[in-house]
């Protein structure tokens, strides 16, 4: 950091705190903290020089926006400490830490949460599925499963086309069948609770 910036910086930084002692509470309906008036109108005029100090000197950090935003905070001696704190950061620290690798810290977290929640969704969907075979496996022969298959086969594999065929061929076993085959993927624990 050049010596410039640097005693610029020191400066910000003994300011406020040289100010902090001077922050008074006041008790009323709600205690809350104020600055006398002429402490306060330096406090505005060091505020705003702070922020365009850093926009200038420290471009593209990271933490320049959480210092805008901790200024736009009431009053508070943790909230005043909080912004001396961020300002000693970039005087030990003077290297930016730009949005983007904040950015980017935040999108290896979500690809993280992304692969997990697929995971998630596979295993859950692998277990309907099961439930599905068992079901149709109850109330199906080995025979009835070939025909069904036998259909799908004829059309090419082609589901859509297949799906009116299939229909048909599960109301030839016995009018029974297909409401047996529902109500058992109702009534099966792992269903049931999902239909709320």
């Amino acid at each position: 950091m050049k010596d410039n910036i640097k005693k610029e910086l020191e400066a910000l930084i003994q300011e406020q705190r040289d100010r902090i002692p001077k922050l008074k509470r006041e008790v009323g309906a709600f205690a809350y903290y104020v600055y006398e008036s002429s402490v306060k109108e330096g406090y505005i005029k060091w505020r705003e020089n702070a922020k365009r100090f850093l926009e200038i000197n420290f471009t593209g950090d990271s933490y320049i926006d959480d210092f805008k935003e901790t200024c736009d905070k009431k009053i508070t001696p943790n909230q005043q400490n909080k912004l001396l704190a961020i300002l000693e950061a970039f005087e030990k620290y003077p290297q930016v830490i730009e949005r983007s690798k904040m950015l980017n810290q935040s999108a290896n977290i979500n690809i993280h949460s992304n692969i997990s929640n697929t995971n998630t969704q596979n295993q859950s969907q692998s277990q309907e599925i099961k439930i599905l075979l068992n079901c149709l496996e109850d109330e199906l022969s080995v025979k009835q499963l070939k025909e069904l298959k036998q259909v799908v086969d004829e059309e090419k594999g082609d589901l859509e086309k297949a799906k009116p065929k299939v229909i048909d061929k599960i109301k030839s076993f016995g009018e029974n069948v297909a409401s047996n085959i529902l109500a058992n993927i109702i009534t099966n624990p792992a269903i049931w609770s999902c239909l709320g």
